[in-house]
């Protein structure tokens, strides 16, 4: 009977063994497929991407005291100032173009550790398939979008929501002063991410009814709570406009979750939306999607189903789902804030599904949803980098032929006709609305002005102040 025993621990074991070396194994390839990505291109389809790195040799140039017409820093903290702020910093060292591709694959490093580290905040034995979900969105569209200061504070709430978890559920005792620490980190990286960390700390102490720890956490946050203060009566003060709040439509939040759970973006002009292969892309990114906004719809199915456990982090999920709803579409000048609060939101209702075992490991169910996952990362892996590289390289020809333009008119004739094409086409119908498109060719220019030592216009919302004149938008505008 012993040995029967013991005959049946060892198969398990070496089951487990295997759950915990798949796992390191794909995490470990899609990282590297991200690192490729970055590394084997000079032009990348990110869309603010460009504009980060320009901004980022400004900084450094400032740092080293030159003294510059058009930039100064803000007198005040500014959020989302973490990218800039460490392209600018590395550039001391490293050129602005090896900096950038620093911070990006800072970006996607973080991403995927602070992942694995939360999704196993309540069970740390777990090999769980719902693991290998998040590496899905490691190229997201906040990556193709340039949103690097958003993925960093997103990868600082990940590593401090489950350190909270792990310290509430162990009972173990909080180091306040990490706390007070992260927290300004997390105001620094991008505001809804430490929005999200308030959020999801108070929720989870009134949920387990943890009310002690309300005081230290407000002393904690205090700081960084004088700097956001501080922030929001700069910015008021200048009275930009934009500042209103816009509800979702149903068509603008159907488009905005089908962009943050899509693995398989476009990059345009250069893949057509009317192929073949791209229709089953689109057939994809909505499979997807209709499944991670079904996760926190599932975890309360379970919950009903008398799995009444780690209450607080369920209540946590649910109040960054209403969040998102709640942020709407647009709201001071920030264009679909709530978006920001749906990984957040999804990724605590999968802690939760994994931290009360479900779905149950070596089962059919189990198997099932490792094999699903496994080949949608294979898929993306060979889309993304057969995709990326084309676009690359008509970026690199496009940049080739802006930068040996021998004039302004020649110069503009060329990218407004690919700033044409860089924009969807009104036609687009059917399954081509399911695909996700992103362009660098707004942006790339910086490129341009950064060889030139220009001083371009640039992002009115960073830590650096632009004192000159020009629009922000276009770049063959009419003196």
């Amino acid at each position: 009977m012993q040995t029967s025993r013991l005959v049946i621990y060892q198969v398990l074991s070496s089951f487990l063994d295997r759950q915990t070396t798949l796992l390191k194994i794909v995490t470990t390839a899609c990282i590297i497929n991200v690192l490729v990505l970055i590394w084997a291109h000079r032009f990348l389809p990110l869309s603010d991407y460009p504009d980060w790195v320009f901004e980022g040799s400004v900084v450094a140039a400032l740092l080293q005291g030159k003294a510059l017409a058009s930039y100064t820093f803000n007198h005040y903290p500014v959020p989302n100032a973490a990218a800039v702020a460490l392209i600018g910093v590395l550039d001391l060292a490293l050129s602005p173009e090896v900096s950038g591709k620093v911070v990006l694959s800072l970006c996607a490093l973080l991403l995927a550790l602070s992942s694995v580290y939360f999704l196993k905040s309540l069970r740390l034995e777990a090999t769980n398939p719902l693991l290998l979900v998040p590496l899905l969105f490691l190229p997201n569209t906040f990556f193709f979008w340039g949103e690097l200061s958003y993925i960093l504070g997103l990868s600082l709430f990940l590593f401090y929501g489950g350190y909270l978890f792990r310290r509430i559920y162990r009972k173990e005792s909080v180091n306040w002063w990490l706390v007070n620490g992260v927290s300004v980190g997390l105001f620094f990286c991008h505001f809804l991410s430490y929005a999200t960390a308030i959020l999801v700390t108070l929720m989870l102490f009134i949920s387990e009814s943890r009310i002690d720890m309300l005081r230290p956490f407000v002393v904690s946050f205090s700081p960084s709570v004088g700097l956001a203060v501080w922030y929001a009566v700069e910015r008021l003060s200048q009275k930009q406009p934009g500042n209103g709040w816009q509800f979702w439509t149903p068509h603008q939040l159907a488009g905005r979750l089908l962009a943050v759970f899509s693995p398989f973006p476009e990059f345009l002009p250069w893949l057509g939306i009317d192929t073949s292969g791209m229709k089953v892309f689109a057939l994809l990114n909505l499979f997807v999607t209709i499944a991670m906004t079904l996760i926190l719809p599932f975890c309360a199915f379970e919950w009903a189903r008398a799995r009444k456990r780690y209450t607080g982090v369920l209540a946590c999920a649910i109040v960054c789902a209403s969040a998102a709803v709640a942020a709407g579409y647009a709201f001071g000048g920030i264009i679909s804030p709530g978006e920001r609060f749906l990984y957040p939101a999804v990724w605590i209702g999968l802690c939760w599904l994994i931290g009360i075992g479900s779905p149950r490991e070596n089962s059919a169910l189990s198997r099932g949803l490792a094999i699903v996952v496994v080949a949608l990362l294979a898929c993306q892996i060979i889309f993304l980098q057969f995709s990326v590289a084309k676009a690359s390289n008509e970026i690199d020809a496009l940049y080739a032929k802006l930068r040996s333009a021998k004039s302004q008119t020649e110069f503009c004739e060329v990218y407004e006709l690919y700033m044409r094409q860089s924009f969807e086409k009104p036609h687009r119908t059917g399954l081509d609305r399911f695909l996700t498109s992103h362009s660098s060719i707004p942006r790339l220019p910086y490129y341009l002005y950064l060889e030139k030592k220009l001083e371009p216009p640039i992002f009115p919302t960073g830590i650096l102040n632009y004192s000159d004149q020009g629009s922000t938008q276009y770049f063959c505008e009419p003196p």
